[in-house]
């Protein structure tokens, strides 16, 4: 099975809500070929579902690191703002008390 075909299974997975068996499948779209961007904003979105922020920082991070083969540029400002929500997440301010 080539890589976008492991994917897509994976993918089903994640539709269905089979979290754990898509991330598996994910595993070994990486394993297979490392710079597979799309792969990245999928798990992106199972940690997201997981409540797992810093790995989903991670995720977006490694796609953003990728080529982006069958992809465009565009993309590119939509994760940078997932990524500064993110961080805005892990880092809320915190309110300055008055004295």
């Amino acid at each position: 099975m080539v890589v976008q075909e492991l994917f897509n299974v994976g993918t089903e997975f994640l539709n269905e809500g089979r979290l754990e068996t898509a991330m598996d499948i994910y595993s070994k779209v990486i394993a297979r070929d490392p710079n597979f961007g799309p792969v990245y904003l999928n798990q992106h979105n199972v940690y997201r579902a997981q409540g797992n922020l810093l790995k989903a920082k991670e995720a977006l991070i490694r796609f953003l690191n990728c080529p982006l083969t069958g992809m465009t540029i565009d993309i590119i400002p939509g994760i940078k703002a997932q990524l500064a929500q993110i961080d805005q997440q892990l880092n809320p301010q915190v309110p300055q008390q008055v004295k």
